[in-house]
C-alpha cells in the first residue's frame, strides 16, 4: 500500500497521512529530531504492514505513543499523549463571524513580507503552531495568535522584529494589565518570573509559570485584564506545577511587600562572612529595596572626625584595639579576646547612634529597609527600631579554612580594591570577633545562620522573617495556619 492511499480517520473525516505532521508533533513533545524521524518512519511501515487504508486517530496516537516510550522515555510519551495530536486543525475563534482554521502556509507569507526568507518564515510558523499544540489546544481567540507570534519572533530576532511584525498589525500585540488606579501596563514575562525566583522556585520553572500565566489569560480576557486576575491565575499554577508550599511564598511575599508597618531587617557578622551578599538576595527577595552598610556610615564619620579625635573610628574593626598603644606596644602587646572585643565595642559605641538614626529615619518616612554590617550588634547597635519590625539576624562561618578562602574571592570580586592581605594578617582577630558576636546573638535571642552555603543560609533568613513577621502579625499566613514553633532556628537562637 502507497503513502497516499493511507488515512487518519479524524472523527467523521479522513484526512491523508503525513509522517511530516507526526515529526512536527514529536518535536513539539521534546523528541529530539533524528528520534523523531525514526519513529514516524517505523509507524508508517507498521500501518502499511497492517493493510489498513483508514487508522483511526487515537489508534495512530497510541502506536505513537508507544514508539515514543521506547525510544525517548516515558516524559516524552507523557508531553505526546496530552497535547493537541497532529490531523486536528487548529481553530481560531472570531468575536463576530465564523471560525477559521490556522494555515501554517497563511502565517508564513505574512512573515516573509516583514523581510524573512521563506525557510525562516516557515520555521516560525512551524515554532507557533507547535507551541499551540504542545498546551493541548486545538481552539484559540484569533487575537491571541499575533501575540504568540510575536513573542517568537522577539525571542528568535529580537524587540525590533517584534515592533516591525506590530505595526503591520496597526497594534501592540502585549497583554495589558489594568491596576487599581485604571493605568494599563504591559505584562512581563521577566519581571514576573523574577519575582518567582524570590520565592525559591527555580528559573526555568518561574519562567514557565509566566509563560503559562500569560497564554491561558490572554484566551480568557482578549487582551486586557486586571492584575488581581493575574496574581489568581499565579497562584492556581504554583500550586498545579510546583505545590501549594510555593503558592503559600508567593501569598507571603506579597503580603510582605505591603506590611502593616516598615521593617527593618539588621545583619551583623564580622568580616568576611558573606554580610553584604546575603543582605543583597534577602532585600531582593523580600522587595526590600533599601539596604544600607554600617561600613558607608563609618566611612563618612570618618570624613567628619580627624584621626586625632577619633583615633578608634579611623582603625578596621579588626585593628580598633591598638588605637590606644603606642607604636612600640603595637609590636610588643599580643591580641587577646578581651582586648580586640573592647576595642572593637568602642568603635561599635561611636557608631551606635548614627545606625539608630538611619533606621529611624526610614522607618519615619514608612519605608523598610535591610541594615548590615559588622557593628550591628545585638543588645547594643543599632537595637530595636520604634514604629518598626525589627529581625535580627548573626552570620558566621565555622569553617575557618572556608572563611579565610572568602578573602581571596572578594579581592577578585572587587578587582583588587578589598585586597585579602591586612584580612589574612589579622584573621586571628576577625575569629575572636566572631566567637564574640555569636556569643552575643545568643545570649540576646537573635538566630546565627551558618554561609557556608549562600543559598541555604539566604532561605532559612526568609524563612525566618516571616516567621517574626507573622508571629507579630505584620502580615497574615493566608491559609491562616499555625506557623508556631515552624522556624529554622532554635529558641536560644543557635541555627537547627
Amino acid at each position: 500500500m502507497k503513502r497516499r492511499d493511507l488515512r487518519v480517520r479524524v472523527g467523521k473525516t479522513k484526512v491523508p497521512f503525513s509522517p511530516g505532521q507526526i515529526i512536527d508533533g514529536l518535536q513539539a513533545a521534546g523528541v529530539l529530531t533524528d528520534d523523531a524521524l525514526r519513529i514516524a518512519s517505523d509507524v508508517e511501515r507498521r500501518l502499511q504492514e497492517k493493510g489498513d487504508r483508514t487508522v483511526p486517530l487515537e489508534t495512530l496516537r497510541e502506536v505513537v505513543g508507544e514508539r515514543v516510550r521506547d525510544v525517548a522515555g516515558r516524559e516524552a510519551a507523557e508531553h505526546w499523549s496530552r497535547q493537541t495530536p497532529p490531523f486536528v486543525p487548529i481553530v481560531l475563534e472570531r468575536r463576530s463571524g465564523e471560525p477559521t482554521s490556522f494555515s501554517r502556509r497563511t502565517l508564513t507569507g505574512s512573515l516573509e513580507k516583514l523581510g524573512l526568507g521563506f525557510k525562516e518564515a516557515w520555521s516560525l510558523a512551524q515554532q507557533v503552531e507547535q507551541g499551540i499544540r504542545a498546551e493541548g489546544l486545538d481552539r484559540i481567540p484569533e487575537g491571541e495568535l499575533p501575540q504568540r507570534v510575536a513573542l517568537a519572533l522577539e525571542a528568535r530576532y529580537g524587540r525590533e522584529q517584534r515592533l516591525r511584525y506590530e505595526a503591520t498589525l496597526g497594534r501592540a500585540s502585549d497583554l495589558m494589565v489594568i491596576e487599581d488606579d485604571d493605568s494599563r501596563l504591559p505584562y512581563s514575562r521577566g519581571v514576573l518570573a523574577r519575582s518567582l525566583t524570590a520565592i525559591g522556585l527555580a528559573p526555568e520553572l518561574s519562567y514557565q509559570v509566566a509563560k503559562r500565566t500569560e497564554e491561558v489569560l490572554w484566551r480568557q480576557s482578549g487582551g486586557v485584564v486586571h492584575h488581581d486576575e493575574v496574581r489568581l491565575r499565579v497562584r492556581r499554577l504554583l500550586v498545579e506545577m510546583a505545590g501549594e508550599e510555593f503558592a503559600r511564598r508567593y501569598d507571603l511575599m506579597r503580603a510582605v511587600r505591603r506590611p502593616e508597618r516598615p521593617i527593618v531587617v539588621l545583619i551583623g557578622g564580622t568580616a568576611g562572612v558573606g554580610k553584604s551578599d546575603l543582605a543583597a538576595e534577602l532585600g531582593y527577595r523580600l522587595g526590600l529595596v533599601r539596604v544600607v552598610s554600617s561600613d558607608s556610615v563609618r566611612q563618612a564619620l570618618r570624613s567628619l572626625i580627624s584621626p586625632d579625635l577619633s583615633p578608634v573610628l579611623h582603625a578596621s574593626s579588626y585593628e580598633a584595639w591598638q588605637a590606644d598603644l603606642l607604636p612600640a606596644e603595637r609590636e610588643r602587646i599580643e591580641p587577646k579576646p578581651h582586648r580586640v572585643v573592647r576595642g572593637f565595642h568602642a568603635q561599635v559605641q561611636q557608631l551606635g547612634t548614627a545606625l539608630r538614626a538611619i533606621a529611624e529615619r526610614n522607618v519615619t518616612e514608612a519605608t523598610s529597609m535591610v541594615l548590615e554590617g559588622i557593628h550591628v550588634v545585638p543588645g547594643s547597635s543599632p537595637g530595636p527600631v520604634e514604629g518598626a519590625t525589627t529581625v535580627e539576624l548573626m552570620l558566621h562561618v565555622e569553617d575557618e579554612d572556608l572563611h579565610a578562602s572568602r578573602f581571596a574571592r572578594r579581592e577578585g570580586k572587587t578587582g583588587m580594591r578589598r585586597p585579602k592581605a591586612p584580612y589574612l594578617k589579622h584573621f586571628k582577630e576577625i575569629r575572636m570577633l566572631q566567637a564574640w558576636l555569636v556569643a552575643r546573638a545568643k545570649e540576646h535571642g537573635v538566630p546565627v545562620v551558618d554561609v557556608a552555603d549562600l543559598d541555604e543560609a539566604v532561605d532559612r533568613s526568609v524563612e525566618h522573617v516571616l516567621d517574626v513577621l507573622l508571629a507579630e502579625g505584620s502580615v497574615v499566613d493566608p491559609d491562616g495556619g499555625d506557623r508556631s514553633g515552624a522556624s529554622t532556628y532554635t529558641a536560644a537562637g543557635g541555627s537547627a
